[in-house]
């Protein structure tokens, strides 16, 4: 019954909200900009995050028991479709109708490996690959190559203490994992085209290229991945850098990306002047308004000293206290991940203001990245979705597909 109702809901929302849906796409271009988000596949039981959470259990326990941590504070969150599980491709069908309504092309799957073999796929391999309506949206991966550290309610400043997986950054296990993609996605009609190219972003890019042993020693494993990518009679891949600054973009170039974006924003991308209060303490409460604000100035300032298109990105909040022990006092005492600043006084109007600011750079920027990257689909436990939830219902959809200036059912 309840797995109905999570159905029936979805549903309802994608028909009653957003409108009918369009046709199928073939292809997410040829409309201009190529609007990408990020799907975070952790709302499903996988055997690493048993490890994590506990025998039949997932990170929604940690969404269902936030607290508000301060007055007006917009926690616990509540979604309209109550807790979708992303290995389902019913409900994931559900996702698909909601997205694409709303004008996004492409699902970027945040995509984890180690040791060998995949962790998370399971979002992808049994919900959207089995989704029945998939061709209405593209998806690509993310290799999401970062170690997992214990930030679920862990003691401030310990979350670095126990990691559940390392990452080994060299030839063998990188080769590997495109070769696993070769064997289960790359051949994917749904699989997203850039530029006729196979678009792979990497997380930690920087860390990449380091472990490989430099940026000529990167491109030459590149080309053994492109060689793979040959023989099995595909098209090449379009490796696309996460980046920080733009001094990591100008060196993730010379190691051969083709692109580079920023996963997110977060209120430390503001300037010092803006994150230091006037005591000299680092502020923890950023309202929404400056925020939005602060994306036209992060992604210009990256875009003007990369040397390769920066793929401009636009976060819908940032929020990673349901991460945080419940009894720890706010504001933090210790600011390291998830203790970190909070944005307030959340509207869609501010939203779609980035988004706004967002699509304008993309469009006028001579290096011509084609796309823009939203943050994110479902983060929920750092306050990044766009899932309808109880209190706003679907009024941040409806703000993104007006500030991208698209119709309903368009995909």
């Amino acid at each position: 019954m309840k797995r109905q109702v999570i159905i029936g809901t979805l549903a309802m929302v994608g028909a009653l909200v957003l409108g009918a849906a369009g046709a199928d796409a073939s292809a997410a271009g040829g409309r201009g900009l190529d609007v990408l988000c990020i799907y975070y596949p952790e709302w499903h039981v996988y055997p690493e995050g048993e490890a994590i959470f506990g025998k039949g259990r997932t990170e929604w326990d940690y969404v269902d028991s936030a607290i508000p941590r301060f007055k007006g504070h917009e926690q616990p969150l509540r979604l309209v479709a109550g807790h979708p599980d992303d290995s389902n491709p019913a409900d994931v069908a559900g996702e698909i109708d909601l997205a694409a309504d709303a004008g996004i092309d492409v699902f970027v799957y945040d995509w984890y490996w180690a040791d060998g073999h995949p962790i998370q796929h399971e979002a992808l391999e049994r919900g959207f690959l089995r989704a029945p309506n998939r061709s209405r949206i593209k998806f690509a991966l993310m290799w999401a190559n970062h170690n997992r550290a214990d930030v679920f309610r862990t003691a401030p400043g310990k979350c670095n203490d126990r990691f559940w997986w390392r990452l080994k950054y060299d030839r063998d296990e990188f080769l590997a994992a495109i070769d696993y993609c070769i064997e289960h996605y790359f051949a994917q009609p749904e699989y997203y085209s850039k530029d006729g190219k196979l678009f792979f972003s990497i997380y930690s890019a920087r860390e990449l290229v380091k472990g490989l042993g430099g940026p000529d020693a990167t491109r030459k494993v590149f080309a053994e991945a492109q060689a793979r990518m040959a023989r099995a009679g595909l098209p090449p891949l379009h490796f696309s850098a996460m980046v920080r600054n733009a001094g990591t973009a100008a060196r993730m170039a010379e190691a051969g990306f083709v692109s580079v974006s920023a996963y997110n924003i977060t209120p430390y991308d503001f300037d010092d002047s803006k994150v230091v209060a006037e005591t000299g303490e680092r502020r923890q409460l950023f309202s929404h308004e400056e925020f939005a604000d602060l994306h036209a100035t992060f992604n210009a300032k990256v875009a003007a000293g990369s040397p390769v298109p920066l793929i401009p990105v636009v976060s819908r909040g940032w929020d990673p206290s349901p991460r945080c022990r419940l009894d720890e006092p706010f504001p933090w005492r210790t600011l390291w991940y998830p203790y970190l600043g909070i944005i307030r006084d959340l509207s869609p109007e501010a939203f779609a203001r980035s988004v706004r600011a967002v699509r304008r750079q993309a469009e006028t920027d001579p290096k011509k990245p084609g796309a823009i990257l939203i943050n994110a689909w479902n983060e929920y436990t750092e306050g990044c979705y766009l899932m309808p939830d109880v209190k706003n219902g679907d009024a941040y959809l409806r703000a993104f597909r007006r500030a991208l200036g698209r119709a309903a059912g368009r995909n």
